[in-house]
This record gives structure tokens, sequence and C-alpha cells, in this order.
């Protein structure tokens, strides 16, 4: 045994001589090069490649490194990793987990297995005086399969991309929006007034029919996950539901549970108050995705239309509508006024496709008031009753 360590360090010590040979015979420019084309030529004939994301793209932050941290801290603590980071918010009693710097994690898509490294450098950034201060450099690195890159790198990719996005909405503070003073914007240029919206109801909360309720959430998890369908189609990815029933029977804690179960914002849409096509687009267009729109009582919609009616024989037809008048002159915008089949149908045309996948709930309490047109499977995707 004590001739085996020494033989071991006769040859340590041999191949440190020649090392310190070598870097006095060849020069650090040769050696460079050397180093480079040997790391060239084993990626040349390696099986994997390797695709690096930093946090810092230029002077920007990179936001596919925010995406893949997002993702990766999803489901990094149910995976094998023999160290994660640990992290609790101030007046928060939720953990979040993290990768561990230059850890490694797992990962499958479409069958074809992925490994991530978290890989993070420490380096010394100079100052205009005084001493270089620390800095660590942060970035991600996924190793795939050469065969695999070209075909699945983009959609997965994508894939982190859209999971990165539903876990922002689903951490972020759902929030009621509401039109009432929307002549005046606010200090950032915003027609809608917000405040934090925290109802207690959801579908397993909810008193209601069973089937019915197992029927809106089958209608809304199609509707969450239909954008290949509507982008097939060529149609405006949008859906509309209309509440009816007697006053206290769940109409809004039904809209609260559709926006806990899609984990979207939702905007109180006061039409009453609006005159004109100008002023809707105005606040629809401000509208973010992911959304539900309320438009309430639109059975007092109709009273109003009816009363602000100018006689037929001097009022031309509505395109929307031939039995319904075009709504008289004389408003703030002339004739950009518009009517209450106007106003269900905005937005229409190209307008239609100024955002995606958002969720119209008309609600009314009297359901024997509305015109039976209404009722249209073209004007309305699914009727509920609230009794």
């Amino acid at each position: 045994m004590k001739e085996f360590w020494t033989l071991l360090a006769s040859i340590l010590g041999v191949l440190a001589f020649c090392q310190s040979l070598l870097q006095m015979m060849v020069p650090p420019e040769l050696r460079f090069a050397s180093l480079k084309f040997l790391n060239r030529a084993l990626n040349y004939f390696s099986s994997y490649c390797y695709c690096d994301i930093s946090e810092i793209d230029g002077v920007n932050t990179n936001e596919l490194y925010k995406a893949v941290q997002l993702y990766l801290n999803s489901f990094v603590s149910a995976s094998s990793c023999s160290r994660i980071t640990l992290a609790r918010a101030i007046d928060s009693s939720a953990t979040t987990f993290g990768l561990s710097n230059n850890d490694c994690i797992n990962d499958v898509f479409n069958s074809v297995a992925l490994q991530w490294e978290h890989v993070v450098t420490h380096r010394q950034s100079q100052t205009f005086s005084g001493p270089p201060l620390p800095h660590e450099k942060r970035g991600f690195t996924l190793r795939i399969w050469k065969r695999d890159k070209d075909h699945i790198l983009d959609s997965y990719l994508d894939y982190i991309m859209d999971k990165a996005n539903d876990i922002r909405r689903k951490n972020q503070e759902r929030l009621l929006y509401t039109n009432s003073h929307c002549r005046s914007l606010d200090s950032q240029g915003q027609p809608w007034d917000s405040v934090p919206f925290k109802h207690p109801s959801t579908f397993d909360t909810l008193a209601m029919d069973p089937d019915t309720k197992r029927d809106i959430m089958e209608d809304l998890r199609n509707f969450a996950a239909g954008q290949a369908l509507y982008q097939q189609t060529g149609g405006d990815w949008k859906r509309r539901y209309l509440l009816y029933g007697l006053p206290g029977t769940g109409k809004s804690s039904l809209i609260a549970a559709m926006a806990s179960f899609l984990g979207y914002d939702i905007y109180n849409l006061k039409l009453t108050e609006l005159h004109s096509k100008s002023e809707i687009l105005n606040l629809l267009v401000k509208t973010t995705s992911k959304s539900i729109i309320v438009i309430k009582d639109i059975d007092c919609l109709v009273n109003l239309s009816k009363r602000s009616k100018v006689p037929q024989a001097a009022t031309p037809q509505s395109h929307d509508d031939p039995g319904a008048p075009v709504a008289a002159h004389g408003g703030e915008n002339g004739n950009d006024t518009i009517t209450f089949w106007g106003r269900l149908n905005f937005p229409n045309g190209l307008w239609s496709f100024c955002g995606s996948e958002r969720i119209f709930v008309y609600t009314t309490n009297h359901f024997e008031k509305l015109d039976p047109t209404l009722l249209e499977s073209s004007r309305m995707d699914m009727h509920i009753c609230m009794s």
C-alpha cells in the first residue's frame, strides 16, 4: 500500500512539472486556442446540445429566464433534487421552493427527456473608485438531445411561457374593475378603477344543481383550452353567458366562482353611463386578456332603448338588427350613439379581435322581458337559470 501512494505522488509530481513546463513554453494564446478547439471537438461528437438563458439580456431582464424560473419552481418541491432553496414573503404563510445554485433538475416534454441546470457564477465588478464589488451572474442551461432540438425546442419554450403566465395569474391578487368614473382617467391613463377582489365564493361552496354546476365547469374548461380551435376557425376568442333569476338567487356568487375557477379578473361594465361606440371601445381595448366582463340588468337596457326610440317612419333601419332603429343623433359624438343591440354586439368586426380569452356575462332579474332575438345562440352561448 505504501508503494502505491509513493507511485501516485510521483505521477502527480510529473504532471505538475509538465503543466509548469507547458505554461512557460506555450504562449497563452495558443493554449486558449487549443482548449477552444478541444471543446468544439467534444461538442461535435456529443449527443447533446446546450442552450443558455441568462438572467440579463444586455441591460434588460430576460423574460424567458423569469418564465423558466417560475416553471421550474412550480414542481421543484416534488422532484428528486438533493438541495432546494426556500423563501417566504413578508406577511405570507406560503413557502416557495426554488432550484439551488448550480443544481440540476430533469423534465419530460412530449416523451423527450430534458435537463435544466441553474448556473451561478461569481465575478468581481469594477467600480470607478474603491475595491471591486462581488457580482453574481445567473442563468439556466438546458440540455437537450441534438436530434430533438429542431422539432421540440420552440414548442417547449412556448409551453413554459404559457405555464409561467398561468402561475403568475394564480399567484397575483384578483381585481374588480369598474367604469363608474371612466370619463376621468387615472394617473396611468386608464379608464378603469380597480379594487382587490376577495369574494369567497367557489364552485365547491356554491349552492347549485350538481349537473348544472358540472356543465358550467366543463364549458369553462373547454373555453380556456380552446385557443387552437378558435384560431383554426378564425373566430374571436370570447364566450357569452346569460344568468337569469330573481334577486338573491346567486348570480353574483356564480360570477365570483367563475373568476376563481379560471383565475380571471372581473370588469363590471356599466353601459348605462356610456353613450357612444368610442366610449365602449376605449373601455374594452383596455381590458386584459383572461377576464370576465359583466353587464348587469340587461332588461333595464331594453327599457332604456325603448324610451329613447324615435318614430319608426323617420328613423332608418339598423344593420345589426333590422327590427331595431338606429339611435337618434344629438349625443356628444353625433351619429356615433348606439342602440341596445349595438351595446350587446360591440365590439364586432375587426375590433372584436382586440384582446383574447374574454368572457361576457349578462344578468337579468326579469327573463320574460327579454326580446326572443336576444336568446338566440348567435347572441348567447349558454343560458343559466338561477333559482
